[in-house]
């Protein structure tokens, strides 16, 4: 009984030698090497899961910005590569001034024109199309707005002709976006809303009194860089006098 178990233990013994020795003999650990990667700009996280796709074992330190990374020495090339297109500066959103002009037309029969020069064409335009005889400027403002964001202006136009009552303005819009095509670049205003608040003559119960009206648009457009368009009107006392709301667009880098 005794031979046989020792016989049977041999016999495992050497079945089993070779297999241990297999498993803990030094390879493929020699061609293994470590970095570390400091990240400049990028998310840590997001990189570190991009260079895992090679293989290794990857370590990301958020907060010191650093990604450890071992693996085969022959994939470093390529988490080197990847790490630097990965890890580049943001490019800064173009900030777009918009600039806003208020004219008044009117008939008064007076056929004078007082505009600046850079709306000379515009103001011509409208005694073409709309037939008024006078057109002059009552108000100009502007903002600046970086691309995906939204813009507001208000305030208050000044005195109208012989008359000292205030007309208020709003201008504003949900988004502004940056685009480019063959033709050049353009500005969106999504969500666009704009008019005037003005002052209407009425009778009540039999005594003449001023109530604000709203007028305007509400609508989306697009406008070429530098391109001045006139974008709304809105009138006060019947038509007599009208506002007309004219804009521009320039791209800053």
């Amino acid at each position: 009984m005794f031979k046989r178990l020792c016989v049977q233990l041999l016999v495992l013994a050497v079945v089993v030698g070779p297999v241990v020795a297999q498993d803990t003999a030094p390879d493929s650990g020699s061609d293994l090497v470590t970095e570390i990667f400091k990240i400049e700009y990028g998310d840590v996280r997001n990189i570190a899961d991009v260079i895992s796709l090679f293989g290794g074992r990857v370590q990301p330190e958020p907060e010191l910005r650093v990604i450890g990374w071992t693996g085969p020495k022959s994939q470093l090339p390529a988490v080197e590569a990847a790490i630097r297109s990965l890890d580049v500066a943001p490019v800064p959103e173009p900030n777009v001034e918009l600039t806003v002009w208020f004219l008044m037309a009117v008939n008064d029969g007076s056929g004078t024109t007082s505009v600046p020069a850079a709306l000379d064409g515009v103001a011509v335009q409208l005694q073409d199309v709309f037939g008024y005889d006078s057109v002059r400027l009552i108000e100009t403002t502007a903002l600046r707005v970086r691309n995906g964001s939204r813009g507001e202006l208000n305030g208050i136009l000044p005195q109208r002709l012989g008359d000292d009552r205030e007309a208020r303005y709003e201008f504003g819009f949900r988004r502004l976006w940056v685009s480019e095509d063959e033709s050049g670049r353009s500005i969106r205003l999504d969500g666009l809303s704009t008019g005037v608040q003005a002052p209407h003559t009425v009778r009540e119960d039999g005594q003449l009194t001023t109530r604000y009206m709203r007028t305007g648009i509400s609508t989306d457009i697009d406008l070429r860089e530098n391109q001045k368009a006139v974008i709304g009107k809105t009138s006060i006392e019947g038509g007599a006098e009208t506002v007309f709301i004219v804009v521009t667009g320039k791209i800053i880098e």
